[in-house]
């Protein structure tokens, strides 16, 4: 009999980011604002928390399972998750432009994907992902020495906030636009996005539960925020690229959605589905991407509300899970490992290629 030691909690924070990110997007895609006005407060919430949120995840996991083990133990599990994570870029990028950008499948779309010369819409929050991943690893020592020390840790994090106040108009290289931001293109640059990737690190290596002063400090975030819009008529700080405001308004949510997470796994009350979505979460974003891609290019007159766009994006997860438990089960019997992140590779390839075939028949 084995003892399941993984922390589900964190599985069912992510599961919840995974719905909100997937929501947003089928929003964005078959919903119009002009018909369903209550829409724009569901996508600007969700904007708001889901990469800010996965990206904590991504500090906390990286913690249990990297930081407490030395660097030639884990470096090639932490290199290849990165790299993934970036695969998982190339494969949305290059459906979204010939989905969505009706591009042709061929080297003059690729190549500048492969360079980060492009970054595609939609997708650009999969190259940061991967690229905190791996800045993660390069600084590996670094990052565990500063989470030992709370002092250092915070005047760290504030001056990575303080990155916010840069001239982004001055950054025109795309790679070093996904760093620091720019005007440029949509991105979530790396920089600016740290603190939270470094504060996931330390609640998971102090094991932080409820304590009044990160809940205040949560709590001053979000009310700054909120100021914010009051004082400028409700329109929105910054997104891209994000001003400190953008940055520290999802602080209160998050702050609040953890300590429930840590509940539901500490009452044993989380849902299956939820803790399958948190241990999935690459597969589910890219296939999910990708389903809805590939829609788009085929719905063009398909419009939902916001009951039935959740209900849609319900229905996609629930294929997507589908989906992982007939690969898990098909690959017990005959005793071989196979990851659900390299089936969905599999079938985000035979996508783009039956795309290609699709073009070469109307040619």
């Amino acid at each position: 009999m084995t003892i399941d030691t993984r922390d589900h909690s964190i599985d069912y924070f992510k599961g919840l980011l995974v719905i909100g990110m997937v929501y947003t997007h089928v929003l964005q895609f078959f919903s119009d604002v002009s018909i369903f006005p209550s829409i724009e407060y569901s996508i600007n919430f969700f904007n708001l928390i889901t990469f800010s949120g996965f990206v904590f995840c991504f500090g906390y996991v990286c913690q249990l399972a990297y930081y407490r083990k030395t660097f030639q133990l884990i470096y090639k599990k932490m290199l290849l998750t990165g790299l993934k994570t970036l695969l998982a870029f190339y494969l949305s990028g290059i459906a979204f432009q010939v989905y969505v950008g009706q591009q042709a499948l061929n080297m003059n779309t690729i190549v500048p994907i492969l360079l980060l010369d492009v970054i595609p819409g939609w997708s650009e929050f999969l190259v940061s992902f991967s690229i905190i991943i791996l800045l993660g690893l390069v600084f590996f020592p670094i990052l565990i020495w500063i989470s030992n020390r709370p002092i250092v840790f915070w005047i760290i994090c504030l001056l990575l906030l303080g990155t916010t106040w840069i001239d982004y108009s001055k950054v025109t290289i795309p790679q070093l636009g996904l760093l620091v931001g720019t005007t440029q293109f949509p991105t979530f640059p790396v920089v600016q996005y740290f603190p939270f990737y470094l504060i996931g690190m330390y609640f998971a290596r102090h094991r932080i539960g409820f304590k009044w002063r990160y809940f205040l400090t949560s709590v001053v975030g979000s009310i700054l925020f909120l100021s914010y819009l009051i004082f400028n008529e409700m329109q929105l700080p910054g997104r891209f690229p994000p001003s400190i405001y953008w940055i520290i308004g999802p602080t209160f949510v998050l702050y609040v959605a953890y300590l429930f997470t840590r509940t539901l796994d500490k009452w044993k009350a989380g849902s299956s589905f939820l803790r399958i979505m948190g241990e999935n979460v690459l597969a589910y974003l890219l296939l999910s991407n990708i389903i809805i891609f590939s829609l788009d290019r085929s719905l063009t007159l398909f419009i939902v509300g916001p009951w039935k766009g959740l209900f849609g994006s319900i229905l996609l997860l629930l294929i997507i899970t589908f989906l992982i438990t007939l690969v898990n089960r098909s690959s017990r019997p005959r005793g071989r490992s196979i990851s659900f992140a390299q089936a969905s590779t599999s079938y985000s390839v035979g996508v783009l290629s039956s795309a290609k075939k699709e073009e070469e028949s109307i040619k």
